[in-house]
């Protein structure tokens, strides 16, 4: 029983951070990318960027609605009651079939 349950706690864990690691994936640079940038950036002033101003609108649209993460969050949450569930499961079961041992005694 409780090799089971490790590995499936390994599993969630290793599904939760598969997922974060895609989710947020981080640009690569080597040295030269961000001396070249650097060199840019010292000869160039800088622009100053325009921000839009959005006609107002009666629906929201936060980023977590947008990028996917709002579904990896609920994906998570639900792998975590589902294991909750599954452990109650399984201690239940392990309960009963004790004491059916204990009650052909």
């Amino acid at each position: 029983m409780r090799f089971s349950i490790l590995t499936l706690t390994l599993v969630v864990l290793f599904f939760i951070s598969h997922v974060c690691a895609t989710a947020m994936p981080e640009p690569k640079m080597d040295g030269l990318t961000l001396i070249r940038r650097a060199e840019a950036a010292a000869t160039e002033p800088a622009p100053k960027p325009q921000k839009k101003k959005k006609p107002p609108t009666i629906w929201a649209s936060p980023a977590i609605l947008q990028d996917g993460t709002l579904f990896y969050i609920a994906i998570s949450i639900s792998t975590l009651l589902w294991c909750t569930g599954k452990g109650v499961d399984m201690t239940l079961d392990q309960q009963e079939r004790q004491a059916e041992y204990v009650a052909r005694r």
